[in-house]
């Protein structure tokens, strides 16, 4: 609460006030009405290096790139720990060809200040792919990209209303969540489906292409002009990886077969999203099987609240390794039992490009065995996040 008072202290200060709270689609979007071009549109539009939608080559050249800065302070049974992290700074450049039915995308990604990492200006290329857009029904995408598995990997991390992916998503993607592989995506009415395959040798750039292979499939419904909602889109997402080896370098490291199913609904200022999931691990882990409920809700045009609960069962006595970024800052430890509580507070200052943020974690996780078994945390968290 006392963080949430700051907050509010701090943006009550905030002299400019426009912006949108917008996803990747754009179709859900929250939008306030345009009046007039404000500082935060002046300053982002420097980025706009060239845009002209009669040159029939090239149409635009943006940079992008991202900011974010996180304070973090974890309280558990078996250890404390607090920390000021430059979470995330990327810069690249986002170009769209060809009357816009080419976009070629590239990222650089940095470590500044990560606890227990090296200083490393050139980290690794996240986003390094080319999207060629042939129709609604068909586009293609090769490179090094995202994958877009469950709720969590929905969205970039830009459009994330937590500060950090869920353990289902830590369990499933293992730490590596840049792949190189080819992408199909499509949508006909209601319906839209995506195919991919991965490869799961990873390097700072494209990787070797022999540590194994991932292959998913996804299929949606858009539910919202039945529902009379903004949004109503249900998604199934299943993923098999197999042949991973030391060459792997981490990518789906304990699983063999994983599926998601999710339900993200809106209307006017009320947000709600339900998830089941399951992982088949190997290595002797058995499975897992989560639910995620997570309600939101926008108190102001900029202000939201946002709560979310995961619950965690796996069949084996340490099937579950609970590898959140903060709490593994005091240990990884195993359970078969995790349960999970957050509450937040999002300040929008220019929608999802600019905001703070503050939240407050419980999670425990029971049932393991040994001496790295079990733990109980409570985090807080306060945060900035920007990118262009």
């Amino acid at each position: 609460m006392k963080l949430a008072t700051l907050l509010l202290l701090l943006v009550g200060f905030s002299a400019a006030q426009a912006g949108t709270i917008e996803a990747d689609s754009g179709k859900n979007a929250i939008t306030t009405p345009a009046t007039e071009e404000s500082i935060y549109d002046k300053i982002w539009n420097l980025a706009k290096l060239y845009h002209n939608n009669s040159n029939p080559i090239i149409e635009e050249f943006d940079l992008i790139g991202r900011a974010q800065f996180d304070y973090f302070k974890v309280d558990s049974k078996k250890g404390n720990q607090d920390y000021f992290e430059i979470r995330r700074v990327r810069v690249g450049a986002d170009t769209f060809l060809a009357e816009r039915h080419i976009e070629l995308k590239a990222e650089l990604d940095t470590s500044l200040r990560s606890f227990g990492a090296p200083l490393l200006v050139y980290n690794r290329f996240t986003n390094l792919n080319a999207t060629f857009y042939i129709a609604d029904e068909f586009n293609l995408r090769v490179g090094k990209f995202e994958p877009r598995f469950g709720y969590d990997r929905q969205f970039t991390d830009t459009q994330q209303k937590f500060f950090e992916r869920g353990f289902f998503d830590d369990q499933v993607i293992s730490g590596n969540d840049y792949l190189s592989g080819a992408e199909i995506t499509g949508k006909s009415g209601n319906w839209g489906y995506r195919a991919v395959v991965y490869s799961l040798s990873i390097d700072k750039e494209f990787g070797q292409f022999n540590g194994g292979q991932a292959y998913q499939a996804g299929l949606s419904y858009d539910f919202s002009k039945a529902l009379g909602a903004d949004k109503a889109l249900w998604v199934a997402d299943y993923i098999h990886a197999s042949g991973q080896n030391a060459h792997s370098n981490g990518a789906f490291a304990n699983t063999a077969n994983t599926a998601a199913t999710y339900f993200d609904f809106q209307k006017a200022s009320f947000c709600f999203v339900g998830q089941l999931g399951y992982d088949n691990q190997i290595n002797g882990k058995g499975d897992i099987y989560q639910l995620m409920l997570m309600p939101s809700y926008l108190i102001t045009k900029k202000l939201e609240l946002v709560v979310r609960y995961q619950l965690g069962l796996a069949s084996e006595a340490n099937g579950i390794t609970d590898i959140n970024r903060q709490s593994k800052t005091v240990g990884k430890f195993t359970g078969n039992e995790y349960n999970a509580g957050y509450v937040g507070l999002n300040y929008y200052l220019y929608g999802q490009k600019l905001k703070f943020m503050v939240g407050e974690q419980l999670a425990d996780l029971t049932g393991g065995t040994g001496a790295k078994a079990n733990n109980t945390s409570w985090t807080t968290l306060v945060g900035l996040r920007m990118y262009f």
